[in-house]
């Protein structure tokens, strides 16, 4: 299951390769593997979690990235990712005296979304996205958005805002990319970042957060030290809706730093995360192997502990979401059709895991209001050090 390697690195022998749910479990029909292997490794001079370099994951995702990846925290106009739009908004007119004018370029814009918000404030806006999902945005939000990556010679000009929402953990070298960035804004302009908060997870053992799609695995402080690498003055802060880091980052002469404590520490968390996450295996299969059917709600966030726990797979599970568009599809390598909310309250699972750290009261609260009497684990529970033995009968409430 896992080859030993030094501390600086870890590797695991597959994790699924996930981009977007499908119509059937599995990614072939597509072209793209339905696993791939994965090593996580320790950048000691930025106190950085970050995927190692391999050619066959980079063959695989510039493929999704053509198609156009769907993974959930995109910003969008209805459910949950108008949420996630409403919030980043905020955050940058909190520190926008006046958008009115101003020449703004979103890199990984998607459909263009919170670009027809900032136009619509009088903003001049571009965007670049490289799947399909920007196509549609001409017609749909009337906004520019050329199709490719960051940087290119489609894009010469200067820009007073740049933003970069779920965008730097996708990129293999994120200095380069923000020197990058820097190169692209007018003096006095300013770059606005999010990233997934991948703290609470490296500190807990939780391995969902490791995605092929994701080179780095970003806390506040490892965002602060590449920027600053970058060579850019920055302010950080935790995102209002969501588990994301928002930073705020603008040119700036940046006296070099010395962080050998900070990424000492860090480096202790890497491999504290490496022990606890070896033994979470033994407690999914403990809550597989109870009476009756296992339910996972938000199970994106379980497929790889899934992955590395024997027999998980041919088990006798469910799967359950929020996201009306993944209703009756799969996640490759899992034959089970992701249900609803309201197939959960016709025929409640035996019992059922919350598997996220920022919503888990919220659904067990939506779950108690709806009548459903069934034992729940929330993802708390689950990393909280409870004893296998305990997690089936966990109420989590």
């Amino acid at each position: 299951m896992y080859v030993d390697t030094p501390l600086s690195s870890w590797s695991i022998e597959a994790l699924p390769f996930f981009y977007r749910c499908q119509k059937t479990p599995s990614n072939q029909d597509y072209g793209l593997p339905d696993q791939l292997p994965f090593t996580l490794e320790f950048d000691a001079k930025l106190g950085l979690a970050r995927q190692g370099k391999n050619v066959d994951v980079e063959r695989a995702l510039e493929l999704c990235y053509q198609q156009g990846s769907e993974i959930s925290g995109m910003m969008e106009d209805n459910g949950i990712g108008q949420h996630y739009a409403a919030d980043f908004l905020a955050y940058i007119e909190k520190n926008e005296l006046a958008l009115s004018g101003r020449r703004v370029l979103e890199i990984g814009c998607g459909t263009g979304y919170l670009l027809s918000l900032l136009q619509a404030r009088g903003a001049d806006v571009v965007g670049i996205e490289p799947g399909g999902q920007g196509g549609e945005s001409g017609n749909r939000y009337g906004v520019r958005v050329i199709k490719g990556f960051f940087p290119t010679t489609a894009i010469t000009d200067k820009f007073d805002v740049i933003i970069a929402y779920g965008v730097l953990e996708h990129i293999i070298d994120p200095v380069q990319f923000l020197k990058d960035v820097a190169n692209s804004l007018r003096p006095g302009g300013t770059a606005y970042i999010a990233v997934p908060n991948c703290a609470p997870y490296l500190e807990s053992g939780d391995i969902s957060c490791l995605l092929h799609e994701h080179w780095s695995y970003f806390n506040q402080g490892s965002l602060r030290r590449v920027c600053v690498a970058a060579g850019m003055e920055v302010s950080i802060e935790p995102s209002g809706f969501g588990g994301s880091i928002y930073c705020r980052a603008t040119l700036g002469a940046v006296a070099e730093a010395d962080f050998r404590l900070e990424t000492e520490s860090a480096a202790s968390e890497f491999h504290g995360f490496q022990a606890k996450a070896r033994q979470t295996s033994a407690r999914m299969s403990a809550f597989i192997q109870g009476a009756g059917d296992a339910g996972i709600y938000v199970p994106g966030r379980m497929i790889n502990l899934l992955a590395i726990t024997p027999g998980a797979a041919s088990g006798n599970l469910r799967f359950f979401d929020d996201n009306a568009s993944m209703k009756g599809l799969y996640y490759p390598g899992f034959d089970f059709p992701i249900e609803d909310f309201s197939a959960l309250k016709k025929a409640p699972p035996a019992r059922l895991l919350i598997a996220t750290s920022s919503f888990h009261a919220q659904v067990s609260e939506r779950i108690s209001a709806a009548g459903v009497d069934i034992p729940l684990t929330t993802w708390a529970d689950f990393f909280s050090g409870l004893d296998v033995a305990e997690l089936n009968g966990s109420d989590g409430c």
